[in-house]
């Protein structure tokens, strides 16, 4: 078989969504017919991809003799065309089917001898884009690791292994190799990006500044020049230690947006800016400044705020489109997953779209089984041409301001009606952005003056989430590093997320049980460096009563929560999953609502369960309560056993989702009228 490199023009993105939607739905013979037809009259990116699907139709239908004759042909056009890689890899990852392609490489590889070099070179290349697009971290690092014993002094195999790395969630390890890429091409801009994100995450707001301003100074491009200087004057701790560092980095940020643009930026997503994740837990007003920031990119890209509305002829089910790089096992993933699977499909049609770089796992799998999924390339204007010929009524966000690709996309109008919710709890700030779903019982009185978009109070949960299922193993206090002789208070939140005001609350607390200890959960080694010293200040003595627990797998982690006497709740950033998890492993919760909706998450599941015995007003009432659950047994008794009682009302809600279909299919009649 050959690839076609027909020179008319290419209809296969369309045709491509047909053949595929024929194989998500099994019709194999309409599958095979569709993909064969592409292979002979469309460009050699469309046909190569039109080839793998191809392959897995004939895999499917046990014609496994012509499996290899199909895809050979495009893998070898793969190894030299970037292009057909990521033609491929949008092939590979929305069903899984990355098995042959691997099988089929690693087989070229076993022909490829010493004398070909440049082969074997070009086909490792290869095997690292399935093994990324797969998400299978371990397995491109191992390939990695092969290219540098053929390589060893290339700073591009460096920088793209410390990318891996990061991805793993071991920035030492990233760090090292973007340093060893700077040693061997100390202008590798690359790497200077990836170390200056490295110590990002770490919290090293002083080295990630310098190294940003050092990027720009050495790029030739003013695009990236001024993004990497704005990036330099924007970026903020990870761990704030007082009010006054808090002002600093504010101003320095508020400054940076306020003086506007230095030079129009054509793509932001590419030039690795976006919302900035760290201001988001400083406990302050935020409205005023995400507004800001969206006017500040409108500005720079005035592109990113294009209307593009397709209009379908008229059908009897609203189309809802939802975007998002978190269909998969994470946090919002877990908070999404039940509207996906529960949504009428009577009344509407549903897509999803995943963002670029989104993780493959098994949550994605069964969600793409449940609607069709396209996984959006890499390119904006591309994304957002591919969003709007799906002709959506609604485009859904269920986070905006983590992924840094779908925050850019919510700034287009691209359906009649776009909404977005709390799998990150804060304003967008964006105008094309219409309604925030929030919960009525997280939001304060004033809640709707904390927000750009217009506020729906929901009366449920919106969410229908399943309990998590805890292997029945033993697992000792010791065993997760708790003292079994001593009271254990547990705040299992990311530690970023630990304002410096809760600080006197845990004095409070150790004040109150002097047998007792606090136990949290590392974040890196540089940010429990400086929440200890933190720490210090309030605590003095105390502070030897402290753990910071290693990070651990999702399994130990619930054998923690269950394990602990008392989880403790941060008001200035309530947990949503983590109190979810803690109430479903039986374990009461102190809880004292913050002033946005950010620190009241855990208020609304408490009141789900008509529990208010640990809701506090002030950080004496939270110290005595968290306390007496410790040392009260009558008391605890009580509350643990209303929480055995009532933990179901928090699990498979479908109120929730009815709900938030009757909010859509409002908004949209209104909108007719």
């Amino acid at each position: 078989m050959t690839i076609s490199h027909s020179s008319v023009p290419d209809s296969g993105p369309e045709r491509l969504r047909e053949a595929w939607a024929a194989f998500a739905s099994q019709e194999w013979s309409k599958a095979a017919a569709l993909f064969d037809a592409l292979l002979q009259d469309s460009p050699a990116a469309t046909a190569a991809e039109a080839a793998f699907g191809l392959a897995h139709v004939r895999a499917r239908m046990n014609e496994h003799a012509g499996v290899a004759g199909v895809l050979e042909p495009a893998l070898a056009l793969a190894r030299e065309n970037k292009e057909i890689r990521l033609a491929l890899i949008r092939a590979w990852t929305p069903y899984g089917t990355f098995g042959y392609a691997i099988n089929t490489v690693k087989a070229g590889l076993n022909k490829a001898t010493a004398e070909h070099m440049s082969q074997r070179i070009a086909l490792l290349r290869t095997l690292v884009s399935i093994y990324e697009a797969a998400g299978d971290v371990a397995g491109a690092i191992s390939v990695y690791y092969t290219l540098i014993s053929i390589a060893p002094r290339d700073a591009a195999t460096m920088t793209a292994i410390g990318r891996l790395w990061m991805l793993g969630g071991d920035n030492t390890n990233a760090a090292n190799f973007f340093q060893k890429a700077l040693a061997l091409e100390p202008a590798c801009l690359p790497a200077m990006d990836g170390l200056a994100d490295a110590r990002w995450i770490e919290g090293q707001a002083t080295e990630v500044r310098d190294i940003l301003r050092r990027r720009g100074l050495a790029s030739i491009n003013p695009e990236e020049r001024a993004a990497a200087l704005f990036k330099a004057e924007i970026v903020q701790p990870a761990m704030t230690c007082d009010a006054n560092e808090i002002d600093e980095a504010r101003a320095r940020f508020t400054a940076a947006v306020a003086a506007g643009p230095t030079a129009p930026l054509a793509d932001p997503w590419k030039l690795g800016l976006g919302p900035n994740f760290y201001a988001n837990y400083h406990a302050r007003p935020d409205r005023a400044l995400h507004e800001a920031v969206a006017a500040y990119f409108l500005a720079a890209t005035p592109n990113l705020g294009e209307t593009d509305l397709r209009r379908r002829a008229p059908a009897a089910r609203p189309r809802i489109g939802m975007v998002s790089a978190y269909f998969c096992g994470h946090t919002v993933g877990y908070l999404t997953r039940g509207l996906i699977l529960g949504l009428d499909r009577k009344r509407f049609e549903l897509v999803l779209f995943r963002t670029p770089g989104a993780r493959f796992d098994p949550v994605t799998q069964e969600l793409a089984a449940a609607a069709p999924m396209i996984n959006l390339p890499p390119d904006l204007p591309t994304a957002r041409r591919m969003i709007a010929e799906a002709g959506l009524d609604v485009l859904h966000f269920p986070e905006v301001g983590m992924d840094r690709f779908a925050y850019f996309l919510a700034f287009a109008r691209l359906a009649p009606l776009q909404t977005t919710s709390w799998g990150h709890p804060l304003t967008t700030g964006i105008p094309n952005m219409d309604m925030f779903l929030s919960v009525d019982d997280m939001e304060p009185p004033n809640g709707a003056a904390h927000y750009s978009e217009r506020l729906v109070r929901l009366r449920n949960l919106s969410i229908d989430v399943t309990p998590p299922r805890m292997e029945q193993v033993t697992t000792t206090r010791d065993a997760l590093g708790l003292d079994p002789r001593r009271p254990a208070y547990v705040c299992a939140q990311s530690l970023y997320k630990l304002h410096y005001l809760f600080d006197d609350t845990l004095r409070l607390i150790l004040d109150r049980d002097r047998d007792g200890l606090l136990y949290f959960v590392s974040h890196s080694a540089h940010a429990d460096d400086l929440f200890s010293k933190r720490l210090e200040r309030s605590l003095g003595k105390d502070m030897t009563r402290v753990r910071i627990l290693p990070r651990t797998t999702p399994q130990k982690f619930l054998h923690l929560l269950r394990a602990a006497d008392v989880l403790l709740d941060v008001p200035q950033w309530s947990g949503g999953k983590t109190s979810l998890e803690g109430l479903a492993m039986g374990t009461p919760i102190v809880h004292q609502p913050g002033e946005f909706m950010r620190g009241r998450h855990t208020l609304a599941f408490l009141r789900r369960l008509h529990m208010a015995a640990t809701v506090v007003e002030n950080a004496e009432a939270y110290a005595e309560t968290a306390a007496r659950l410790v040392h009260d047994g009558a008391f605890r008794h009580d509350v643990r056993g209303q929480i055995a009682e009532r933990s179901h009302r928090l699990w498979n809600d479908t109120a929730s989702v009815r709900e938030i279909e009757t909010v859509w299919s409002d908004a949209l009649a209104e909108l007719e009228r």
